[in-house]
Formats: C-alpha cells, structure tokens, sequence
C-alpha cells in the first residue's frame, strides 16, 4: 500500500505541476480505474492528494512567494493563514476522493462488463 501510496502522490505532483488542479481529478479517476480491486482506493488517493499538495506547498514556501499570498488572501477572506492552509488541503482530499471514488465503480462496471 505505501508504494501505490507514494505512486499516486508523485503523479499527482507532476500532474497538479503540469496541468494545475485539473490533473488531481484526471489522475485520481485513473488510479480508481486501474485500481479497482483493492478495499480502500479513494481514501488513499485522498491521502495522496495531501501529501502531493503539501509537498507543492513547502516548494512554493520556500521561495517566499506563499507567505505572501496567504497573508493577502487571508487578510481578503478574513482567514488565519493556517485555515487558507487546511481549506487548500481539504480541497485536494475531497477532489482526488471524488473522482477516485467515480474511477472505481467505472471500473467495476467495466470490469463485470467484460466478464
């Protein structure tokens, strides 16, 4: 489990990299697609999504360009930055459980289409 774990997060780093939030539903549909079988897929790629878009934060943290940003857009929403934090997270988690979920049951179906 830890490697499709840390599978999924690297490709929904590249893709959320490559594609923005767009490649989190694409790559999580697949991943419910391909891996249909196995209990508990949603959650994981859920969990991947966190950890993918955490890992894209603390590299955009480090050029200073977030801190900005949250402040602004906190200050705009009259949010702490760590609440901005936690709703981008939570975001990600339920995007990628979504469509995760969806790739699952196409793939059941699609799977006892074909038997």
């Amino acid at each position: 489990m830890l490697r499709v774990l840390t599978a999924v997060a690297a490709l929904l780093v590249a893709a959320t990299w490559v594609a923005g939030w767009w490649g989190v539903p694409l790559v999580a549909a697949a991943a419910g697609i391909l891996l249909c079988t196995r209990r508990g897929i949603a959650g994981l790629v859920a969990l991947a999504a966190v950890i993918a878009w955490s890992v894209l934060i603390l590299l955009d943290g480090t050029s200073g360009r977030f801190g900005a940003l949250a402040d602004v857009v906190g200050r705009t929403l009259t949010l702490p930055a760590a609440a901005l934090l936690a709703v981008t997270l939570l975001f990600a988690a339920l995007l990628a459980w979504s469509a995760a979920a969806l790739g699952v049951e196409i793939g059941r179906v699609s799977r006892r289409g074909a038997e």
